[in-house]
Parts: C-alpha cells; structure tokens; sequence
C-alpha cells in the first residue's frame, strides 16, 4: 500500500525525531452540521427516543444520540444508534433519502473503526438510493464524497481520483459555496497533496474554510479544515502557521467534542511542537491525553502508532532509551506497511543514541526503501540526510558525500513537484536548509572547496532566481481573459479590505477582516499558479543554473572580493573569492544562536549611540583581513542574522569601521548578483532622476495606529525634511522630475518606467506577518475611493505589476531593507521587490533613520554620484563625511546648527544591494 497522506498530515516532519499520528476525519461532513441536539445530555435523548411520537422524530433522535456517542469515543455505541436510525426508517419508509442519509453517517462511523469494506458496502447502498430518488442532487455528491474518504484510507487514489471528479461535475450545476462543496474540497486537498502537491492541498483547504466560515464557522468540520491546513502549512515550512491554526481547531472542539477522536489528533500535533520547541513535560501531556483518546477508541489505529512514537521521542531525549525502544517496538507491531518507515526511523535514532551506528544505518536503509516507493517521496530527503551524517561519524565520507547528493536532488525534486506559488516553494527549501549545508561541510571535509562553493551557490535564493528568469515574459493574447479578470479583482478586492481595516474598531473585528485579507493573498497566489499554467513559455522555462566557482569569478570585477556566508548551528563556514586569485575558505567558531545574539547586541548598541563591540569583526572579517586590505572593494553575500548587520560598522582593534577601510555592497548570491549585472544598462545611458518625498497623510492617520493588523502606522507625520532632501538632491541632476506633498501618490509611482535613478524620501514599514504587505508609504487620499490606490506600494504589488529600467532605486524610508528572514532566500521585502522590477542596485536601511541626518546624507551621497564616483564609493564618501566632521542641519525655523553624525546610528543604516558601477 502507499504511504497514506493522513498518515503524513499529523506528522512533525521537520525535524530529527519527527512524531507520526493520524488525522482524524471522524467528523460528521461539513454537509451535514451536527445538530444541536447533540450537545444535549444522552440521559435527555435516550428519554425522548422512549416517547417518540413518530418515525420522523425516533430517527432523528437516534441520530443526535450518534453523534454525542461518536464525540464522546464511544464509537460501538455511535454506530449502533445510527445503525438503529437505519433500521427505523426502512421500517417506516422504505428506501428514502432519509435513510440514506442515516446510512452513510453510519458508514462513516465503520470507516474512522477501519471497518472499511463494511463502510465501502453502505457507502455504496446510500448513493445507489440517493442516484435512484435524486439524480444529479448534492446528496449524490456527498455519498461520492464519502466513497472518495473510503477508497483513501483503501490505498486507491484511483478509485478516490474517480469519485471526487464526478462530485465536482455534479456540483458544477450548484453554487459554488454549499457544505457538500466544502467536504469535496476536503477530499481534493487529501488526494493532491498524497501525489506531492502540498501547495494545491492548502489552496483547496482554504476554498473550503472560505466556505465554512459563512456557513458552519463554530463546527467540528471547521475545526477539522483548520487542523487540516495547519498541518499542511508546517510541511511548507510555516510552523507557526500551523501553531496558530491548531489551536483555534483545539479551541473549537474542545468546547463541542473534548474527547473526540480529531481533538486526540491535534493534541498529537501540538505535543510534537511543544517536543521540537524543547517543552518536553507540556509535549508528554498532550501527547499522553491523545494515546488515552486513540486507544479507547481504535487500538490499533494510525493515532495510537502515532501518539506512541511522540512519546517514544520524548523518552529518547531525555536519555531514557530503553523506554523510548519499547514504545516505538510498540507502535512498529502495529504499524501498517505503509508506514512502517517513520517507525523505523525512530527507532534508527534509539540505535544512535547508543552507538550502535550500524543498526542504525540498517533501520534508516529499511525505512528509505519504504519511503521511496511512495508518491511524492516526502520523507525520503531528510532519511538520505540522516544516513549520510552516519556515514560520515562512521568515518565514510564519500559515501555520506553521495547520500547528501541524493538529499539535495531529492529534496529539490520534492519542492518542484509542492504546485503553487514561488514562495511557498521557498518556505519549504529553507526547512530543509540543513541538507545543502551537511553536503558543503562534506564537501570541504573532503578537500572539494569549488564542489562546496557550488552547492553554497545551489542553496541560495533559488525561488527569487526563477522569478527574474520569468520577469521579462509577457502575456499578450496567451492567457483567458478570466484570469487576467481574476487579477484585477483580486486586486480591486484586496485594497477594499485594507480599507475596511482602517476604519474597523474593536479587536476580534479586526482579526475576522485580517482573515479575509489573509484568504485574498492566497487567492492571489492561487491565480499567479494559474497563469503559470497557462502560459506555454513559463512551462518551458527552465530552472536557471547556479554559478559554478569559474563562472563566479568571472562575474566579479578585478579588485572585487567576495565573502559569502554560510551560518550553521555550530560554526560558520566563509568563502572568499576573487576574480584573480581563486578561493580561500575559513571555518569560523561561530553558530547561528551566538551570532544572532551578538547581531542583536551589536544592533542594540547602535540604535541607541553607544560604540559598537569589536567582536564580530574580529569573528567575520579579521580571518580574512589580509585578503580585505588588497581588495579595491568587497560584495558581502550575508546568510541568516548577518542579513541584518550593518558591515560598514563593524569595528577594529584600531578603532577604525570596516566602511572607512573599504566600500562595500551586498547581495544574495554570486549567482543573483550575476543575473542582474547581466540587465545592466548600456554604458553611458542617458535618463534623469524621479523623486518623491514629503507625501500627505489624512490626520486621522497621524494621530494613532488605525490600519489594524499588519499594516501599523506607527503614527505616519509628514517628513518635512525629506522634502528638503529631494529638492537639495535634484539640484545635482539636470531635468529630474519631482512628486512632493499630494503629488507624492502610488498612481505616480506605478506609472514610472524610464528613470535612470529613482528615490523615495517616505516612511516605511515592515510587516512581519506577511512580508509581501511590507511597503512604501506615499500620499494616502483623505477620502479613499475605488478608483484610488490606497497610497501604500506594497511589496507583492511591485513583484505583480511594477516594471522599471533604473540603474539605482533609493529607499529613504525606515527599515527598508528588512523583511522576512528566510533560510536560502535571505530577507523578503522591498529591496528585492525593486531589484525583481528593474533596479540593477538598490540603496535602503536597516532601521528607523534621523529624517534631517538622513537629508544630508543622501544629499552628499547623489553629489558623489552625480559627480562621477562609483555607486559603492559614493555612498562611502557620504558616510566617511558624517564620521570625520559635524553635519550642519538647517531647522524648521531656518537657523542653522552643528550636529555630530559620526555615531553608526546616523550613517551605518544604509547599505548597497546589487551592482557598484556607476
């Protein structure tokens, strides 16, 4: 049998000792709502079944006392009662959809005890009534639905395949929003995600919650779907996604069924993320109270193997082995083949636990086999992950070399075949980061320092690299009209929302609004999948190829070096290359939880005008010091928390900071850095700059935060000074054109196509929660209108519709070159939204910036550059001005004062991304 997907939906799957269980579907169908008899005592119901006047009455009574005995476990006794409603209403009607209705709640009972061909039986007589009485009806469509459930937990995704097709025609002819649509949704995302395509599975658990939130919003089918998508969410790398949708299901059926069988399963879940996140008691409570759930219910269930395994890695990391064999010994005798892999992994880590790294090796190379006959082959990366780190302490390391080879292609195939959009293939490459940097350090154990510095290459920011192979395509007459329909209402849509937003009072209104902001992202993405479907040059397309160590160096400059970064848990390995003189790799004693803290420390420091520490120079850049003094400049490719250290201000024994030594400038990756040299403008390219600055805010917005969640104003003013800024700037640029105050609009913006050097003097933010919201904040209309933009250009706007040819996009907004951190891809923000529009090189900041100290230093910044000074060396001769003398800052009132800027606060905010050249 294949590897059940409802098996890989409660699973832990990203970690070492990942926990397996099951998902639950014992709910009654989304189609059906439990009635709210079913909160009545059964004392009360079994009363009432022995006055029941009629038929009508006796059946439906049987049927409320199912559901309270399916809710509290007692499932002999749920499927006895429906079996009774079965039975009275043959007796008083014969074969009517009534009975059939009773029928298949009865079936589904048999199902979720894995009575399955008893289950497929009654199935099969409750659709055969329901074709005969009401052809063509959704009772039709839910007795498909339930058969498609049937043939899944069979193994025949063929059978389940055939059956939700003949669902979905059938509910074409209905609206798209019934119950009987939410549980075929259900059943889509199960087969689709079994076959790999995890992405497609959460955009139909989404449709179907869209569905149930109108619906049936307080419902155990609701609480189901959540659970559902959060799972999902975690196997693409959002684990605190998954945390926040768990626990709303937890909450939901806590509430209407605490001892159900799907609360045993979310219990499971979130155990296993309390046991990754190191809370091992909170981890064996939950875990334990699902095991008690499983076993009174279905003993040898998929939930009982699952909440023995959890337990079973709580016990090994507490060093209780001899416990943590006999529970997953447990779990393994009752395991079905389909899943007897995860089992065995488990107990592969007991074994290394002990040192016995030879059983260890036997029990993973037992469950690969298993894995690798699976669709989708989602486990398979991280077992050959783990059996090469055994090769390697078993001191074999071109064998582990091979096996971590065959993780990376496996792990790269896997998200190819995810579906969806870019970015969720994204997130679930950086959950699995840790593949690419064991197969570095084996390669470099090796003595492969090129083979090492390609994979360095491989692993970093592949999604970002096919959307800039994609930039450049257009659509005219290749894609349906409905989906460029599609878009723009999406769009029309979304911005409707943010405004509902601005004006909701009260917090659970503004989260239910934040919901619907969060369903119409998804929607976008669902319709960016479809038009890559539909384009026969996007299918074409193929993935662009990494930088090998030759090709690397010929992308650099003479003069140039290169320091990449790779940050592991315990050290850090740094590759130094030159067009000339080859590469140099160095091993730092550093991990990533030290050098976030010290990030952190060393950010805490400047914000608040203190010298920064010499530490991290002495870590980063000392060891390769010798190789800095020679350079004529240096690309810093950061990787985790070094993506939000400022460089520049890194600090010597001697006091000096590293911008005073050398310009510096940033980038991803060699590979990336590369590709957009090669959109580089013809030399001598004539243009002129565009700039905006001082846009209008309505005064409702500058009093307080109004915009709800994600979109923080932070309390928006106008920036007088960076009107100042713009206008002292396009001093030195003949022609440039100037939007200022109420001409400072998005509309603008958006319709800029051929400026040589774009600025923006505006605030800014970064949204965390969702980085594709982060933006720029322009003039905001007093009165916004559908016809209006909202005045907020945000990220996923400019990636969508924003096209430019500028050899320099600045940012003179706060925080702008921050986002989301993640894995590989570095920070998802604004900075690389320009660069994916156009830009060749963007200039933005790390923190919230002094406005007038700002003005100067990007004034004397674009006189350097007008002037004819690289981009790199114009932006250090600005910053080396404000370090060696006072800055004059003109106030409000027109006097001029003296201001000490040479503090990193002040100057060290701004960095380079992208291409030095002029």
């Amino acid at each position: 049998m294949k590897a059940r997907f409802h098996v890989l939906l409660a699973m832990a799957l990203l970690c070492l000792g990942p926990a397996f269980g099951a998902a639950a579907l014992e709910e009654i169908p989304a189609s059906k709502p439990a009635s709210k008899s079913a909160s009545k005592s059964r004392t009360d119901l079994e009363a009432a079944l022995a006055e029941a006047p009629d038929a009508q009455t006796r059946v439906a009574i049987l049927e409320a006392l199912g559901e309270s005995y399916q809710y509290a476990n007692e499932m002999a006794r749920a499927e006895a009662s429906f079996r009774a409603a079965v039975e009275a209403g043959e007796a008083a009607w014969g074969e009517s959809l009534q009975v059939a209705s009773s029928m298949a709640r009865q079936g589904n009972i048999l199902r979720l005890q894995y009575q399955l061909d008893a289950a497929a039986k009654l199935q099969r007589r409750a659709l055969e009534i329901r074709e005969r009485l009401a052809p063509d009806s959704l009772e039709v469509a839910d007795s498909l639905n339930q058969l498609a459930f049937v043939a899944w937990d069979q193994g025949d995704l063929d059978a389940m395949s055939e059956s939700i097709g003949r669902a979905l025609a059938i509910q074409e002819r209905w609206p798209a929003d019934t119950l009987v649509m939410a549980d075929t949704l259900n059943a889509q995302s199960f087969l689709v995600a079994e076959r790999g395509h995890y992405a497609d599975a959460s955009a139909a658990l989404r449709r179907a919650l869209t569905i149930l939130e109108q619906r049936s919003p307080d419902s155990i089918p609701m609480a189901t779907s959540l659970a559902r998508l959060g799972l999902i969410d975690k196997m693409l790398g959002d684990v605190d996604s998954m945390v926040e949708l768990q626990n709303r299901a937890l909450a939901i059926r806590e509430r209407l069924a605490p001892e159900s069988l799907g609360t045993a399963s979310i219990l499971l879940n979130l155990g296993t993320i309390a046991q990754e996140r190191g809370n091992l008691d909170e981890a064996e409570e939950r875990c334990r109270r699902a095991l008690a759930i499983w076993t009174k219910a279905a003993p040898k269930s998929n939930g009982v193997v699952g909440s023995l395994n959890a337990l079973g890695i709580i016990a090994r990391l507490r060093g209780e082995l001899d416990k943590a064999e006999e529970l997953h010994r447990k779990a393994l005798e009752i395991a079905r083949s389909d899943i007897k892999g995860v089992v065995l992994g488990h107990l592969a880590r007991v074994a290394e636990a002990r040192g016995d790294l030879k059983l260890a090796v036997d029990l993973h190379q037992q469950a690969l086999a298993i894995h690798q006959s699976a669709p989708g082959q989602y486990w398979a990366p991280v077992t050959l992950q783990e059996l090469g780190r055994l090769h390697l302490r078993m001191g074999h390391p071109d064998r582990a070399a091979q096996l971590l080879d065959q993780a990376v292609e496996a792990m790269e195939s896997t998200a190819e075949g995810l579906g969806g959009s870019r970015d969720t293939q994204a997130g679930y490459r950086a959950s699995h980061e840790e593949i690419y940097r064991d197969a570095i350090q084996v390669a470099l154990q090796r003595g492969r320092d090129a083979e090492a510095f390609h994979l360095l290459e491989r692993s970093r920011a592949k999604s970002f690299l096919m959307l800039l192979a994609e930039r450049d395509l257009t659509f005219p007459g290749e894609l349906p009209e409905a989906l460029e329909r599609s878009r723009r209402d999406n769009a029309a849509r979304y911005d409707e929302k943010l405004r509902e937003i601005s004006q909701a009072t009260g917090a659970e209104t503004k989260e239910a609004l934040q919901r619907d902001l969060d369903r119409l992202r998804q929607e976008r993405d669902d319709v960016a999948v479809e038009i890559r479907k539909a384009s026969p040059r996007l299918a074409a397309l193929r993935e662009p190829q990494p930088l090998d160590l030759d090709a690397a160096r010929k992308v650099l400059d003479p003069g140039t070096l290169s320091l990449s970064y790779s940050v592991g848990k315990e050290k850090t390995i740094l590759f130094a290359v030159t067009q000339d003189g080859g590469l140099q790799v160095k091993t730092l004693p550093v991990g990533e939880e030290r050098l976030r803290r010290q990030v952190t420390d060393f950010l805490d420091r400047v914000r608040s005008q203190q010298a920064p520490a010499k530490d991290l120079y002495s870590e980063l850049i000392a060891p390769v010091a010798g190789l800095v003094e020679r350079s004529e400049r240096v690309l810093i490719l950061p990787d985790g928390p070094l993506h939000r250290l400022p460089f520049g201000a890194l600090v010597r024994d001697d006091g000096r900071f590293l911008t005073e030594l050398k310009p510096l400038h940033t980038a991803l990756s060699l590979t990336v850095y590369g590709t957009l040299r090669a959109a580089s403008s013809p030399a001598g390219k004539s243009g002129y700059l565009v700039a905006f600055g001082d846009p209008s805010f309505p005064k409702s917005m500058q009093a307080k935060d109004n915009l709800g969640p994600g979109l923080r104003s932070f309390g928006w003013t106008r920036l007088p000074y960076s009107r100042r800024e713009v206008e002292q700037i396009a001093g030195v640029y003949p022609g440039a054109r100037l939007y200022l105050g109420e001409e400072a609009t998005e509309e603008h913006a958006k319709l800029i196509h051929d400026a040589r050097i774009l600025h923006f003097a505006t605030h800014g933010y970064t949204d965390d929660r969702t980085p594709l919201d982060s933006a720029l904040v322009l003039t905001i209309p007093e009165k916004p209108t559908k016809r209006r933009e909202n005045g907020l250009l945000q990220v996923w706007e400019i990636f969508e519709g924003v096209r430019i040819d500028a050899d320099l996009v600045v940012l003179s907004a706060c925080e702008s070159a921050l986002g989301r951190e993640l894995s590989g891809e570095g920070l998802i923000g604004l900075t690389r939204a320009f660069q994916y529009a156009g830009a060749r090189s963007v200039v933005a900041s790390l923190w919230s910036v002094a406005d007038q100290v700002t003005a100067e230093l990007m004034a004397r910044f674009h006189r350097h550059l007008a002037a004819g000074l690289p981009k790199d060396q114009a932006l250090r001769a600005a910053q080396l001005e404000l370090i060696r003398e006072p800055v004059k800052i003109t106030t409000a009132s027109g006097q001029a004062i003296e201001t000490d800027a040479s503090a990193p606060f002040f100057w060290a905010a701004f960095q380079l991304f992208g291409d030095w050249r002029r």
